[in-house]
């Protein structure tokens, strides 16, 4: 099973959500967190930073790990990491990665898009706010 950052980029309690470009072969079109493959040589924390430099041209500080997902079906390990932006605007870099960004609280991101329009990470968060919960705006 591989090692995989989901970076939770965030800006107050509003975080970074992409959508997956069409072009992806795996989920395509479905809205996520910008992740990566950990690397031989690096840790899930080195993974987060050399991601957002790559997809995102944003230097980050890595907060802490909020979860851990199996996804059997992928055969992948999904570490939920919080981070922090250092230096740097988020763009979109390669557009074959994803195609749109948004910055939400985890309550609008999880009004906003069902079950259907999300990834198998974003989904198992919505199962356990409690995960989240420090993060969220009180309604």
């Amino acid at each position: 099973m591989k090692d995989h950052a989901a970076l939770l980029i965030r800006d107050d309690n509003k975080f970074l959500f992409v959508r997956r470009s069409m072009n992806k072969k795996t989920l395509p079109g479905i809205w996520a967190f910008p992740s990566g493959t950990r690397e031989e040589f690096e840790d899930v924390f080195e993974t987060c930073v050399r991601e957002a430099l790559e997809e995102l041209g944003v230097k980050i500080k890595v907060e802490k790990i909020i979860g851990v997902k199996e996804l059997n079906e992928f055969k992948v390990r999904l570490h939920f990491i919080v981070c922090n932006i250092l230096e740097g605007n988020v763009c979109i870099n390669d557009p074959n990665e994803f195609d749109k960004l948004e910055w939400l609280s985890f309550n609008e991101f999880f009004d906003k898009y069902s079950d259907s329009e999300i990834g198998h990470g974003l989904v198992f968060l919505r199962q356990n706010p409690e995960l989240w919960k420090e993060y969220s705006i009180i309604r």
